[in-house]
């Protein structure tokens, strides 16, 4: 029985070689009178040539899915925190995890994309925490809802920046600066400590992540450009330069 399940191991293992071999389009045999034989090398160049356009037909494949998701974004809304014109044409809807290194990076460009097109360009920014960065990134998503919660719009979009320019990213500050922060920004400390230790925005924050989710964002920045009069979008996910992101902007016009 162990001699019977040797040899059927060895013709298992014949035919998967040679059926490599074939696949590869090696020519087995006597061709020695074929002028015009491929060698291996070149045989073996263009199959990895092959392989590469495979890749590049599966990846935009999976782009174009991606794209198509990305429409099931929720437009800007007044519960969202805008910055610029809210009735622009175009929205950079930003899924940001306050501790990603790549969001810290990317978020000085939608303020140059809408200084580049005044009036045409706004900056929606929503939560989407990543569990590694967690429970900091949490807590700065809480925190600066309770910042817009006790001083508006323009307070938030103060804290948005200071956070940014304060961590180092990848759990890159104390959480006791969230405070020191808040008061830095005007508002009363003990009203936000308040409301940053009784969680109350937390419901807020996972419906931001379950949206971006629901859009096909995997990872922050997740970027949709969308024109808000024909829901047409862009997604860019990742920390694209502002080159990339007006070449979106104007394809959207």
């Amino acid at each position: 029985m162990k001699e019977n399940k040797t040899i059927i191991a060895i013709i298992i293992a014949s035919v998967l070689i040679a059926g490599s071999l074939i696949f590869l389009g090696l020519r087995l045999g006597n061709n020695s009178n074929t002028t015009n034989q491929v060698s291996f090398a070149e045989q073996l160049e263009e199959y990895q040539k092959q392989q590469e356009q495979a890749q590049i037909e599966a990846q935009a494949e999976q782009e174009k899915l991606a794209a198509e998701q990305a429409k099931n974004v929720i437009p800007p809304n007044e519960d969202d925190h805008i910055l610029g014109d809210r009735d622009a044409l175009i929205s950079i809807i930003e899924y940001s995890d306050f501790e990603c290194p790549f969001c810290k990076r990317f978020s000085p460009t939608p303020k140059q994309a809408i200084e580049a097109n005044p009036g045409e360009v706004n900056h929606v920014f929503r939560h989407f925490p990543l569990g590694f960065h967690n429970p900091l990134a949490t807590q700065q998503a809480l925190a600066s809802e309770c910042v817009a919660d006790l001083g508006g719009n323009d307070k938030f979009w103060q804290y948005h920046d200071r956070i940014f320019e304060t961590t180092e990213s990848n759990i890159g500050m104390e959480a006791s600066e969230l405070t020191t922060l808040a008061k830095e920004v005007g508002v009363n400390v003990n009203e936000f400590q308040a409301c940053l230790d009784s969680e109350k925005f937390l419901a807020e924050v996972q419906a931001d992540i379950k949206s971006g989710a629901d859009a096909g964002v995997t990872g922050t920045p997740g970027n949709i450009i969308r024109n808000n009069k024909t829901g047409e979008v862009r997604f860019l996910p990742g920390a694209y330069p502002i080159e990339a992101v007006q070449a979106a902007i104007d394809e959207l016009k």
